[in-house]
C-alpha cells in the first residue's frame, strides 16, 4: 500500500493498485525462485503494477512532453533537511507535483530505479526522464522552503 500512496492520490486508485499487484502475486507465484527475498520479488511486482498502470492511459505519453528548453539547477545537500521532514509532509509535497513528474522521481529517488531504467519501463527518451528529475527537485525545493510548517524548529 505505501508504493501505491506514494504514486496515486486517489484512494480508490490505491486499492486498485494493491488489488491489482496482490491477483499478480498470488497467481505468479510459481515465478517466485525459493533463496530469493520475497519482499523485493513482491515489490518489483507492486512498482511493475504501478508502471502497467500508469501505461494504461491511453495519453500518458502526452504528460512526459516536456518545454524544449531546460533549466539549469544547482545541487544541494539535503540531507540534513530530510531528517526533519514528516513521511506525511512529505507524501504531500510529492502529491503537489504533476502526475508524471511524481511517478518519474518517485521511481529515481525513493525505489532506487536508474535514469536508464525509468526511460526503459516507461518508454520515453532519457533526456525528458532527465528533465522530470530536475523540474521534480525545483519545484519541490520551492514547496519545501516556502513552507514553515513543514520543518520542526
Amino acid at each position: 500500500m505505501s508504493a501505491a500512496v506514494q504514486y496515486k492520490n486517489n484512494r480508490e486508485e490505491q486499492m486498485d493498485i494493491v488489488n491489482t499487484s496482490f491477483m499478480k502475486i498470488v497467481t505468479g507465484i510459481h515465478h517466485y525462485k525459493i533463496g530469493t527475498a520475497y519482499f523485493s520479488w513482491a515489490k518489483k511486482i507492486v512498482n511493475n503494477t504501478i508502471i502497467d498502470d500508469f501505461r494504461k492511459n491511453k495519453n500518458y505519453k502526452a504528460l512526459f512532453e516536456i518545454d524544449s528548453e531546460v533549466e539549469d539547477y544547482e545541487e544541494a545537500d539535503y540531507s540534513e533537511f530530510d531528517k526533519e521532514i514528516e513521511h506525511e509532509a512529505l507524501q504531500e509535497i510529492l502529491n503537489a507535483l504533476p502526475p508524471a513528474t511524481k511517478l518519474v522521481f518517485s521511481l529515481y529517488a525513493i525505489e532506487g530505479y536508474s535514469s536508464k531504467e525509468i526511460a526503459k519501463d516507461l518508454d520515453i527518451s532519457y533526456e525528458t526522464v532527465k528533465w522530470h528529475i530536475k523540474e521534480a527537485r525545483k519545484r519541490l525545493r520551492k514547496l519545501i522552503y516556502g513552507s514553515k510548517k513543514l520543518v520542526n524548529q
